[in-house]
Parts: structure tokens; C-alpha cells; sequence
């Protein structure tokens, strides 16, 4: 809790990559300039900072910085999007581990839409190069979904259009055009139930299994086997760093 009056004492001591904006690029040219803290980025001149991240994006900062936000906080805003992504140590220039990072990533898109009640119609890949080039590639499903097998399978198609070998630096999926996941349309060949036969999103129940044991024992506890190693299970989990929660491949 930050009593009135307590805004600055709570944001300085922070370091300065807490700030939303501040990303790995963002973040080494702030630290080109000494500043490590966002009292570092309080401190420093406005005319400094705007030079060396563009008047916009300077100007949010140092706003930032010194506590102004005239944003509304709205604490109950309806998420339109579920996102994971991460910066690696090192670039990726062959599709193998980056389709098992995308299994990781959809597991944990997928379990963030099944705890919110919402599914997905579309699948968004993000790809960062290794020259900081930026590209995303989108499908539209025919039915909604909330499940990492069927994320993951939308996710490793858009993958196979993109070619790594200039160097993958950054990868995300996402998860758009959010519904209530109560609402199922019924595809041609399911039953009256409403139960999809062999329909698109098929480990509902499974999946949903695996959220109550996850509940119960960690989320280390069942996932995937792709991602099973001699260290067990490396799930992304939730409270991790957004730029990556460790070194591994």
C-alpha cells in the first residue's frame, strides 16, 4: 500500500526497468547515462533524456519519474489481449528450440485465459531480430480456444512462415479477440452436447485437469513434456521477469 504522499519514496528505490516503456533497449541507453534507479531517471536534466530517447517517449518518463500519471486507473478493465514474451541471452537461428519456447509460452497464455474465463480466436507471434527488426504474424481460428496445445499449434504454423537464421533475439505469442469461454460454437460435425468430437480445441478437459493440479502442487508440478529437462519442468510462470525469467534455451 503507498499512502498519499508517499508516491516518490515508493517509485525511487526501484530499479529504473519497473518503469512501463522502460525495455532492454530502453533500459542500456538510460544505463549509457548512469541511471540505474528511477530517482537516477528523476534526476536527470529533461533535455538530456529527451535527446537520448526521442521528445515522446522522454517526456513519459520523466513524468513517470517524478510521479505524474494523469492515466485513469481502471482495476477492473476486461483484458483484450494475453501476452508472453522474452528476450534471450543469446539469438536463436534454427526453428527447433523456438517452437519448444513457443510449447512454453502458449501453456502459459493458455492457463492465464482458462483463470480469466476467456478464450481466443486469434494468435498473434511476435519475432525480434538480432538487429532489433520487429515483425508479427497473425491467424484468425475458426472457433475460440483456451488451451496451449491448440495456441501452440496456431503459433508453430506462424513460425514456419518466418525464416530464424539472421538471429532470433525476441519471441512472443499472444492471444486476441478475447470471448467468454462459455460460449462455444457448435462446429458441424459436433454433438448436441456441445462436446467438440474432433474439433480444434480438444484438451479442454485436460487442460483444465492440469490447472487444478498446478492449484494444488506449483506450477512446476505437470506441463508439457517438450519441456521437460534433466532440471524438470521449465514452465514460464507468472511474476516472472517480462524480458525472460532465466538463461536457458
Amino acid at each position: 500500500m503507498v499512502a498519499p504522499g508517499g508516491e516518490l519514496g515508493f517509485l525511487h528505490p526501484l530499479p529504473v526497468s519497473r518503469l512501463w516503456g522502460v525495455g532492454p533497449v530502453t533500459r542500456e541507453r538510460l544505463e549509457r547515462l548512469g541511471v540505474s534507479t528511477v530517482a537516477d531517471l528523476a534526476d536527470l536534466p529533461l533535455d538530456v533524456l529527451t535527446g537520448a530517447l526521442g521528445r515522446a517517449a522522454g517526456n513519459h518518463l520523466h513524468r513517470l519519474a517524478h510521479g505524474l500519471d494523469e492515466r485513469a486507473v481502471e482495476p477492473d478493465q476486461v483484458p483484450k489481449s494475453v501476452s508472453h514474451e522474452e528476450t534471450y541471452p543469446h539469438d536463436h537461428h534454427h526453428r527447433e528450440p523456438l517452437r519448444r519456447e513457443i510449447v512454453r509460452m502458449a501453456d502459459a497464455v493458455a492457463a492465464r485465459l482458462r483463470a480469466q474465463d476467456r478464450a481466443a480466436r486469434t494468435v498473434v507471434l511476435k519475432v525480434r531480430f538480432a538487429d532489433f527488426r520487429t515483425i508479427t504474424r497473425s491467424a484468425t481460428l475458426p472457433e475460440a480456444v483456451d488451451t496451449g496445445p491448440a495456441l501452440a499449434r496456431a503459433a508453430k504454423a506462424l513460425l514456419d512462415e518466418v525464416d530464424p537464421a539472421p538471429g532470433v533475439r525476441l519471441l512472443g505469442v499472444g492471444a486476441g479477440g478475447l470471448t467468454d469461454a462459455a460460449v462455444h460454437q457448435l462446429a458441424l460435425f459436433d454433438d448436441v452436447t456441445g462436446e467438440a468430437g474432433a474439433g480444434l480445441d480438444e484438451w479442454g478437459d485436460a487442460s483444465r485437469a492440469v490447472d487444478e493440479i498446478r492449484e494444488r502442487f506449483g506450477s512446476a508440478a505437470i506441463g508439457p513434456a517438450r519441456l521437460a529437462g534433466p532440471g524438470g519442468l521449465r514452465v514460464k510462470r507468472r511474476g516472472d521477469q517480462q524480458w525472460g525469467p532465466d538463461s536457458g534455451g
